[in-house]
């Protein structure tokens, strides 16, 4: 293996007729290394890896290796500038800090990540200035657990840990709204707008607990004034990245789903799962760091990276022609026969889940594969 390398990296070079700075040789000894990603996303629950599917389709499924306990997909994510990312996500096995830094270890010995992400929904701690599904990106992330307790009280000892900088700057200066407009349809039946959800960057506290006190939020807050969010999965992800021989940069970006008080459900959770995923496509997109890894080697490509284009009156045609030409039961099935699950597509009415199918095949770049399905169905 270690002469097959070797003779990859020979190979390389031997094309390149000037002298190469730092940068360029780092970026091509990342190259070289099929399995190497710019961005690995973590998330804990499955509502959330169903809403990071559906705007990221171009994640497939690996098969599993000997050397590897965890399912990973991997794609090319194109960005608006040109260009591509590598870009791996996972599924933890369980809620928590704890097997969140388990995974992570074991993602970052595999795929050596230059970031890893963070992504789902987390408990908001302002109903006066935070919406459900508004957007929680970490400035750092407040481990709160950690204390001495005495006969009379308890010491608290909290660990921070920094995000990212260059993340941080690239969430602060988010100008694309688009993702807002690819949000299914709200719980209370509201609409997203231009500005909302909102998004919101400071610290967020991590810990092992569910809660549902607005007491113990406030007395979390109490000890990071400017605390926006609380969840259980960050302080491992950060602890993982920053024990890394080659420190690996880190942010979360999550969305509220409730407000950790004795209000708490799960009304908001997949509403809020989809706003984290669409606002980490658009951030993703937006190209938050210089490019460095290009497509995946032919030899393991998942998808093509661009996105197919159509006409307003295209989009039209098609969007008119599935809403009339089907009813509800056979656009299941044609969802069926296209290999697409009825259950991650978006929305309470059809004209919903029609628009947001056309979304589906265009970011695959297969929309061709839809309009002839439907040009079938309607001759």
């Amino acid at each position: 293996m270690k002469r097959r390398h070797e003779s990859r990296v020979a190979a390389f070079l031997s094309s390149v007729a000037v002298e190469l700075t730092d940068k360029q040789a780092t970026d091509l000894s990342r190259q070289v290394e099929d399995e190497s990603v710019d961005f690995a996303v973590v998330v804990a629950l499955r509502k959330e890896l169903a809403a990071l599917k559906h705007y990221f389709p171009e994640l497939v499924p690996i098969s599993s290796t000997s050397d590897s306990t965890r399912t990973y997909l991997r794609g090319t994510i194109p960005t608006r500038r040109g260009g591509s990312y590598r870009v791996v996500a996972t599924l933890l096995h369980s809620m928590g800090n704890l097997d969140a830094a388990h995974a992570t270890s074991d993602l970052i010995h595999k795929w050596k990540p230059r970031f890893v992400l963070v992504n789902g929904i987390a408990g908001g701690i302002s109903r006066k200035d935070q919406g459900f599904g508004d957007i929680v990106a970490s400035t750092s992330i407040f481990y709160y657990e950690l204390s001495k307790v005495r006969p009379n009280h308890q010491e608290h000892r909290a660990r921070q840990f920094q995000a990212d900088p260059i993340l941080v700057d690239g969430i602060l200066n988010l100008t694309d709204s688009t993702w807002r407009a690819h949000l299914p349809s709200r719980p209370d039946g509201k609409s997203a707008s231009a500005i909302e959800p909102r998004i919101h960057v400071g610290p967020i506290a991590s810990g092992e607990k569910v809660i549902a006190s607005s007491e113990a939020a406030q007395e979390l807050r109490s000890l990071q004034r400017d605390l926006i969010a609380i969840e259980m999965e960050s302080a491992g992800v950060a602890s993982a990245a920053f024990s890394a021989v080659k420190k690996v940069g880190f942010l979360t970006i999550r969305a509220i789903c409730d407000f950790a008080d004795g209000k708490k459900n799960d009304m908001w959770q997949e509403y809020a799962a989809y706003s984290a995923a669409s606002c980490l496509r658009s951030f993703i997109e937006s190209r938050p760091v210089s490019l460095s890894e290009g497509a995946w080697p032919k030899s393991v490509a998942s998808v093509a990276a661009t996105k197919s284009r159509i006409s307003i009156a295209q989009r039209k045609k098609l969007f008119d022609e599935l809403c009339t030409a089907f009813d509800m039961e056979e656009f299941k099935n044609l969802c069926f026969l296209l290999g697409v699950d009825i259950d991650e597509i978006p929305g309470d009415r059809k004209s919903a889940r029609v628009r947001e199918l056309i979304l589906l095949f265009e970011r695959r770049d297969t929309l061709h594969v839809l309009e002839e399905a439907v040009d079938e169905r309607t001759r």
